[in-house]
This record gives structure tokens, C-alpha cells and sequence, in this order.
């Protein structure tokens, strides 16, 4: 590895590979069911059947915000310029959530804009590339919890489709083009963490690599 960890260290696992850390699915639910109130529409400028609920963003406040946007058209409406290494105060939930704080303890130091993702029937993102207006200082780790495998719903990475083990962490070149919709007639849930790019996530990575 380079003196100085860059996306290739990551992604020469390949671009979407299982790492061995598990979250409970049955606690993360109930969880989560403490919150119901507490989703907000995904980038509120487009009317699609998603939601996010956050819990590492820049306030540490359960609430819409730059978090739940495109940072890119968020920062180009206000004028700001708020990146994904802001958003990293955890919220009420992750401190309400056992389950959460068992897997993501040893990452905070280096794990930032961090939420999860609810995707409604016919909820869909359409095919985009991350990064793409900027140098790569982060990664992206998905963690599929509820219908997120095919025929429920379908995560295509170059147009290939992706396949889940629920509760799993996986981490996923998105820097590549790719899109994810729900085709059930339930909700498809995620949680989408963003990682910095450092000697420690490197590390953590190698670290927990799961070999078939």
C-alpha cells in the first residue's frame, strides 16, 4: 500500500466485495421502529417514493438537511460547500441503538455521512456515478437489511445485478455508474455509510475481509 491510502487500496478487493461485520437485522428493525416520525424525503427537489433517515450529518439533528441530499445540488443551491467528511456528528439514533453502536464503534473515527436509506414500491435512483464532481476522499459501505435482493429490488453496477446477503456489510464501488430500484410492493431498506479514505479504514478493510 502507498504511503498516502487511495480508492485502489480499497477497491482491489474488487467493486463490490462481503466484509465479515454483521448487523442484527431483528434489533436494527425494532429500532428503527422508535423512529417512524423521524424520516425525511431524500433530496426533496425530486418527487420519488424515498427517505433517509440520518445518523451521522453535520448537526447532529434527526432532520432534513445535506445529509439526506445530493451534496452536489445542495451546495450549489445554498452556496455552500458542505462534504461528506462534515457530516460526521452522530445522531439520536445511533446512540439510542445498541445494535448500531456494536457495529460502527470502532469505526467513528473515520466513517462520516452515514444514514439509512428506505425506498417505497417504485422508489428508484436513477444511474449516477459518485464523485464525480470531485477528488475520491471517501467509499462507500452498504449495509441491506430489508427486500433489497432480486426480484425485490435491483442494485445494478454496471449494469450488472448485485447480489445481498441481509445484514451484511458490503463495500461497493460506486464511483462506477449504477442504480438501484425497488420493483416490490414493500419497502426496500438500506443503511449507506461513507468512509474516509485513510490508513485506519484501509486497514479495517483488510482486516475484515470475509474469504469463501
Amino acid at each position: 500500500m502507498s504511503s498516502k491510502p487511495c480508492a485502489n487500496d480499497i477497491y482491489q478487493f474488487g467493486d463490490q466485495f462481503e466484509l465479515k461485520t454483521r448487523l442484527n437485522i431483528r434489533d436494527i428493525l425494532k429500532d428503527l421502529g422508535s423512529f417512524n416520525d423521524k424520516w425525511s424525503q431524500y433530496n426533496p427537489r425530486k418527487e420519488i417514493n424515498r427517505q433517509g433517515l440520518c445518523v451521522l450529518n453535520d448537526t447532529g439533528i434527526i432532520g432534513p438537511g445535506p445529509a439526506l441530499d445530493s451534496l452536489y445540488e445542495y451546495n450549489k443551491e445554498y452556496s455552500i460547500n458542505i462534504g461528506e467528511t462534515d457530516c460526521n456528528i452522530p445522531t439520536e439514533f445511533f446512540y439510542k441503538s445498541k445494535s448500531l453502536q456494536t457495529c460502527l464503534g470502532d469505526m467513528l473515527p473515520w466513517i462520516c455521512r452515514t444514514h439509512f436509506l428506505r425506498l417505497g414500491p417504485g422508489g428508484f435512483f436513477p444511474t449516477h456515478r459518485d464523485h464525480k464532481f470531485g477528488i475520491q476522499n471517501c467509499f462507500r459501505i452498504i449495509v441491506p437489511i430489508k427486500n433489497c435482493k432480486p426480484p425485490y429490488s435491483f442494485f445494478l453496477l454496471e449494469n450488472k445485478s448485485l447480489n445481498w446477503n441481509h445484514g451484511s456489510f458490503y463495500v461497493v464501488n460506486t464511483t462506477k455508474a449504477h442504480t438501484l430500484f425497488n420493483a416490490s410492493m414493500d419497502d426496500s431498506l438500506w443503511l449507506v455509510i461513507n468512509a474516509v479514505i485513510c490508513k485506519e479504514s484501509v486497514d479495517f478493510i483488510c482486516n475484515n475481509l470475509l474469504i469463501n
